[in-house]
């Protein structure tokens, strides 16, 4: 009797116990089941029956080098129990080629089923699907993720037992939300795949995803014939790429997500600087993964005792099967307008390394110069001075004229005082005239109240009005023509270029009205409007209007004040 239900009850247990085995059973898998040699591989391990223990990976590391790993735990509610998924996600990269195995892991007593992967050969000869096709084509990417606006290599073989007819088309492939181009096609070659000849040619892609997600990259389709043979169409393989966000949050700015960036700078000027002086600076950056168009500003600071007299930037875009390296060169022509200590900030360039996965930093450390007074002893030029000596310098002829410092800096002084005197003159007699035009004015309310008394002459009061009259209108002096000020004309478009350059919209209105009273200053300036009209410029007139309709919309955060202030420097020079 107790053995019939001792049997019986070992046996129910037993039966209750392979459900609980195959649940916690723990699952491995790839997320594809063919790879490139460079692509990483992404394998899962999950397991319903945790501990507080590691995986013990040891055993990849034979096939595969191991580049990270990451674990997660997920914890669900249903029908009021708790349960709970452990997941690794470990990064691989295959040492060879061929069918490679994944070993069987372990983990609390589970173990994983043992599976393999393909991993494509370097060759030319390398995987080719299985097809009876005549024509195949085969689509492959370097890595199955890839970043905002960052350069995803789209590379598509078409191969063909027999030679194809003219007149065939090939379309790119499809995803959406980004910008496609083609990099390069090539040659026909002739390879042998399982003992089988066949032609190639390889075409490259550039895809540039725009937003984040998960995406499928629908495959190219080829729409031909091979010679004396019927069209036919053959597609390639579809691909799934994830598409990450942007990283370097730090940097608001701009985002460039490469495999690596390079900033140099070059200088064009004498060992020994002076005031007048014009020296040329160009930088220059290449980016290799981001179109040239898409590349940031390099020079955004600049010293405030300057002048910027010309910009250049120039575009330009290298392409190749390996992707595209865009640079960007920014030239300036600059006249140096006071002695002293020049600085030229540091330039930093933040850029994502798709490579590594981290953010690196292109920089160019601060430069300074030394600005000597001119042979003349001249430590500040103003305006006038300054075109003379850049015209001067374009034209090669630079006349030096040999001074006496000494002589000179006793007539400056000699100059000074002959000025403060003429100042505390002025200042003398421009007081004596406004107490002799308040004594005036007290007699005329005296001799006012005097005639209104009852009784008195009106007649006299006439006669008296009209000779005040007739001695007023003689009194006043014509006034005075007013004069250009180059010194203030210049301090207050130095002040109007710093607000342009860090792109003030309100504070650039204000130096712009006070420069244009000073440069144009036979004219009463007081509107943006009136200033279009003094320059006369078809092109200045669209910057300010511009300007004009974002005070007037109250969107001072958008305006870009660096064209303006370039289209000026050249109003101003000519």
């Amino acid at each position: 009797m107790h053995k019939p239900f001792f049997e019986t009850l070992v046996g129910f247990l037993i039966l209750l116990l392979i459900p609980m085995q195959l649940n916690a059973q723990l699952q491995v898998s790839t997320n594809r089941t063919q790879y490139s040699p460079r692509d990483n591989i992404t394998l899962k391990v999950e397991t319903t029956n945790p501990i507080d223990a590691p995986l013990d990976i040891s055993s990849l590391q034979g096939q595969f080098l191991i580049l990270d790993q990451k674990k997660m735990i997920i914890n669900s509610y249903a029908e009021g129990k708790r349960s709970s998924i452990v997941r690794w996600e470990i990064q691989l990269r295959a040492r060879k080629s061929g069918y490679v195995d994944i070993p069987s892991l372990q983990y609390n007593q589970d173990i994983s089923e043992k599976f393999s992967i393909f991993v494509k050969s370097t060759s030319p000869t390398r995987f080719l699907p299985v097809s009876d096709m005549p024509v195949i084509l085969d689509a492959q990417i370097e890595k199955e993720f890839a970043y905002e606006n960052g350069l995803i290599l789209y590379t598509l073989n078409i191969y063909s037992d027999q030679p194809l007819a003219s007149g065939f088309t090939i379309s790119p492939p499809k995803l959406a939300k980004s910008k496609i181009q083609l990099l390069e096609e090539s040659e026909v070659q002739t390879v042998e795949i399982r003992n089988k000849t066949y032609q190639v040619i390889e075409r490259r892609y550039a895809i540039f995803p725009t937003e984040m997600g998960r995406f499928i990259i629908e495959g190219s389709v080829f729409d031909g014939a091979q010679e004396d043979s019927l069209s036919m169409q053959a597609r390639a393989n579809n691909l799934e790429i994830n598409v990450r966000t942007r990283q370097d949050f730090d940097n608001a700015q701009y985002w460039l997500p490469a495999s690596s960036v390079t900033i140099t700078e070059t200088w064009t000027k004498n060992t020994s600087l002076q005031v007048g002086d014009v020296i040329s600076r160009e930088i220059k950056m290449s980016v290799q993964g981001i179109a040239a168009v898409n590349l940031p500003q390099i020079i955004t600071q600049n010293p405030e005792i300057i002048n910027i007299q010309e910009n250049q930037i120039s575009l330009t875009d290298k392409i190749n099967k390996q992707g595209i390296q865009g640079t960007r060169i920014e030239r300036q022509q600059i006249q140096l307008l006071e002695r002293g200590e020049l600085t030229f900030p540091a330039i930093q360039i933040y850029w994502w390394d798709v490579k590594q996965d981290s953010q690196q930093i292109a920089s160019i450390s601060k430069q300074i110069l030394q600005v000597l007074p001119d042979q003349n002893g001249v430590a500040s030029i103003e305006r006038e001075i300054a075109q003379n000596q850049a015209e001067a310098s374009k034209e090669g002829a630079i006349n030096v004229i040999q001074t006496d410092v000494n002589w000179l800096l006793w007539a400056l002084i000699t100059l000074s005082v002959l000025s403060s005197l003429g100042w505390a003159f002025n200042l003398r007699k421009i007081k004596r005239l406004k107490e002799r035009a308040t004594e005036n004015s007290e007699h005329h309310d005296t001799l006012d109240d005097d005639l209104s008394i009852p009784g008195v002459n009106h007649d006299l009061h006439a006669s008296e009005t009209q000779q005040h009259q007739s001695k007023s209108a003689i009194a006043p002096a014509p006034p005075e023509q007013p004069q250009f000020n180059a010194k203030a004309e210049l301090n207050t478009f130095q002040a109007l270029g710093r607000s342009c350059i860090n792109n003030d919209l309100l504070t650039a209105e204000r130096h712009l009205l006070e420069w244009s009273n000073h440069f144009w200053f036979e004219q009463h300036i007081q509107s943006i409007a009136e200033v279009a009209q003094c320059a006369n410029s078809s092109s200045l007139n669209v910057l300010l209007a511009e300007m004009q309709e974002l005070l007037e919309a109250q969107q001072n955060e958008q305006w870009q004040g660096k064209s303006l202030f370039t289209l000026l420097t050249s109003i101003r020079a000519s």
